[in-house]
């Protein structure tokens, strides 16, 4: 036993492991499937797998617009009223115009974050807002909110869905502050 296990860990023997190793594997390689992405081999039909991959490349996956160029093939997704609407309730909740103190403030907020963006503020005092008022119309762009306000741009990420404190609705799940 002491014998063999010595002619298995000599470097002979490491250099024979290694060699079967990489024939297996190469063995393995070349027995699998071809795919239509392999850009050889038959279908199953007879046809080339060029035919085949041309179809899977053809078929209308949802995202792409018709008779498009360039960047401009990916429809934007646009928020409705009510998100852009949200959005706003937030901000003016957001700049804690009540004078909370930071458990109240951060009560007020959940109702508008996903569960992931309040887990984020909580903790987070008012007083570092960095903000007093709204200046402007809100500017939505895909679905992110832009809010005006008197010392930069308060930038919220959109989405649908519930939280603990509210059924299906919009939700803030990205807060982004731009000072001007």
């Amino acid at each position: 036993m002491n014998r063999a296990l010595r002619i298995i860990f000599s470097r002979y023997g490491i250099v024979v492991i290694i060699l079967v190793l990489v024939l297996g594997v190469i063995a393995l390689a070349s027995q699998r499937k071809q795919t239509p992405l392999d850009g050889g081999g038959n279908t199953a039909n007879g046809g080339s797998s060029s035919e085949a991959s041309s179809e899977a490349f053809t078929e209308d996956d949802g995202l792409a617009t018709e008779n498009c160029d360039g960047d401009d093939c990916y429809p934007e997704e646009e928020l409705p009223q009510e998100a852009v609407d949200r959005s706003v309730e937030f901000a003016e909740v957001w700049l804690n115009p009540n004078g909370y103190s930071a458990s109240g403030w951060y009560d007020t907020l959940v109702p508008f974050l996903t569960d992931d963006q309040a887990e984020l503020m909580q903790g987070v005092d008012p007083i570092s807002v960095p903000a007093t008022e709204i200046t402007g119309e809100p500017v939505p762009d895909g679905l992110k909110v832009g809010i005006p306000m008197d010392t930069g741009t308060l930038t919220l990420t959109m989405t649908e869905g519930s939280n603990n404190s509210t059924e299906l609705d919009w939700l803030v799940s990205a807060i982004d502050w731009e000072q001007s």
